[in-house]
Order: structure tokens, then sequence, then C-alpha cells
């Protein structure tokens, strides 16, 4: 999904200066638009994705993501393969630990709501 998401980014990017548009929208880009995709890819794939509760570290990398959706996400991938969550190399561990802030995330979510 990152690599996804990448493309897509650069996709933008290119299509907003190849349009002339970067001249007329200094402040903006289509990439922009992208903020809350990109916001959340990088919550999910996080080492430790409990830190969203933190509101200095929110306000810092997440303030794009609502709490809702982050809590309907967090529930819809709780089951996820390895892909989404972990990295071939040392699964189990890495899969265990970001498994475990992922349930510590869901239960913040579920107890702030």
């Amino acid at each position: 999904m990152n690599n996804d998401l990448k493309a897509l980014e650069s996709f933008a990017d290119d299509r907003f200066n190849s349009a002339g548009l970067s001249g007329i929208y200094k402040e903006g880009s289509f990439h922009g638009c992208l903020i809350e995709a990109r916001q959340l890819i990088n919550l999910l794939s996080s080492s430790q994705p409990e830190n969203f509760m933190n509101p200095v570290i929110r306000e810092k990398n997440y303030n794009s993501l609502d709490y809702k959706k982050v809590a309907t996400i967090c529930e819809k991938f709780k089951d996820s393969p390895d892909g989404l969550f972990g990295s071939l190399s040392s699964r189990n561990t890495k899969q265990s630990s970001r498994k475990k802030s992922m349930d510590v995330l869901k239960r913040r979510l579920r107890d702030f709501n």
C-alpha cells in the first residue's frame, strides 16, 4: 500500500506541475489531497501505532486523521496479513509487538469514543 501511495503522490505532483498549476497555486498541490492517506499508511506501518493517542505525536504526525476513522480502519485490519504490518525478516517478533501495539491503540480508541 505504501508503494502504491508513493506512486499516486508522484503522479499527483507531476500532473500538478505539468498543468502549470504550480505557478498559480503556490500554497498547495494535488499531493496535499493525499495527506490523510499518507498519515494513515504511516500510522498502520508504524512500529508503535499506539503513539497516535499521544496528543503531541498525533498533532505532529497524524493531525489529518480522525479518531473514528482510525478506530474503524484498525478494526477492519485487526487480522490483516503480514504484508501490511510486518516484513519478511524477523516476522514473528515484529508482528507480535506491532500487533500488541495495534491492540492497545484499538482499546484506547474504543475507550475514547
